[in-house]
């Protein structure tokens, strides 16, 4: 059977030098309170995607959890109960929503992308 869903799209822009430039992407799929279990009251972090160019570049972490963080908060507020996060990241030259990374951003390993998601789950408690 089909599971119906809402597919949602966040981005987020920084003004640099007179130019809006997409800094993050995430994509989120909500499966409501009319879906049968597994399904039910869930939301998928299906893909999250950056590139480097925030200004200043030390705050990217602390803005994309924080973006994370109100995401869930917010879902959590709307009667969802289950998150699940897809943490893999892609490999050399694969690109999930922003296209062609520069060539000198860091990908992060699997171990150390996890690692990132949980110190977000973390400060989240």
């Amino acid at each position: 059977s089909e599971f119906k869903y809402r597919c949602k799209c966040i981005i987020v822009f920084q003004n640099l030098d007179g130019v809006d430039v997409i800094l993050f992407g995430l994509y989120v799929y909500e499966h409501d309170e009319t879906n049968a279990y597994p399904n039910q009251r869930s939301v998928y972090v299906s893909y999250l995607d950056s590139v480097h160019y925030m200004r200043p570049r030390k705050m990217r972490t602390f803005v994309y959890h924080e973006l994370l963080m109100s995401y869930l908060d917010y879902v959590r507020c709307k009667g969802y109960n289950t998150a699940h996060i897809w943490a893999c990241p892609p490999l050399k030259g694969d690109d999930y929503i922003l296209f062609a990374k520069p060539d000198d951003q860091k990908i992060p390993k699997d171990d150390r992308l996890r690692l990132w998601y949980i110190d977000m789950l973390k400060d989240c408690q």
